[in-house]
């Protein structure tokens, strides 16, 4: 696969990750674009990248780039996706995928129409533990299936002075935690039973009505290293 090379859009936390996973898939990775020239460049060296991009125009101009990896905020998918789709590229979507039902449909119609491949990164499926069960589910071992309980816990944006863009309802989108987390729990279920989610009924609640924001932005699950607030 060294012949297929990638794009890293978003160079927080997510940008490390995915950079990483696609070194050890022998995917080559041709530059990394962040808000900023500085912020770009800055990522370039971290993680010794060939460029540094000046703007996602520059990236979908790219003929060497044969995919992109959006590792944005969530407000950021649709658009950066859509675009991506239309100038000839695969995607690969931190989730979700976009902000509402109809933004999805349109992408996913799209991808088909422009025959892309195009995917949205639910990797807690793949855990060994995980792939065993679902298995053993397909082999017939655990029999009929009646109820599902299961729960993801996270407590990173546990204190008032936790702060990430996701806490943001014009970045994170309304669905919040259910669109964050929600969606890899029900992913995870859905792969291993073969079920399907007909609706979901959520009890939300805001903990913290004010956050106490710092000076500058903290990228996920980085909180407790301590110097960003």
């Amino acid at each position: 696969m060294k012949d297929i090379s990638a794009a890293i859009i978003g160079s927080g936390f997510m940008g490390g990750v995915h950079t990483e996973t696609l070194r050890r898939l022998g995917v080559g990775v041709a530059g990394i674009l962040d808000v900023s020239p500085q912020r770009s460049e800055a990522a370039r060296a971290a993680l010794d990248l060939p460029r540094a991009y000046g703007s996602y125009e520059e990236v979908l101009g790219d003929a060497s780039v044969a995919a992109v990896h959006l590792c944005v905020p969530n407000a950021l998918h649709y658009d950066m996706a859509r675009r991506a789709l239309e100038a000839g590229k695969h995607v690969l979507c931190e989730k979700p995928l976009a902000m509402n039902t109809a933004e999805t449909r349109t992408l996913a119609d799209l991808a088909a129409a422009r025959n892309r491949a195009a995917g949205v990164c639910y990797t807690v499926r793949y855990y060994p533990l995980n792939v065993h069960v679902r298995q053993r589910i397909r082999n017939g071992d655990v029999g009929r299936i009646y109820a599902v309980n299961g729960s993801y816990v996270q407590d990173w944006l546990l204190y008032d002075t936790d702060y990430n863009w996701r806490v943001l309802a014009d970045q994170g989108g309304e669905l919040r935690a259910v669109a964050d987390i929600g969606t890899h729990w029900m992913d995870l279920v859905t792969s291993m039973t073969g079920l399907e989610v007909e609706a979901v009924l959520a009890d939300l609640a805001t903990f913290h009505p004010v956050r106490n924001r710092p000076l500058g932005e903290v990228e996920t699950f980085s909180g407790k290293l301590g110097g960003q607030q």
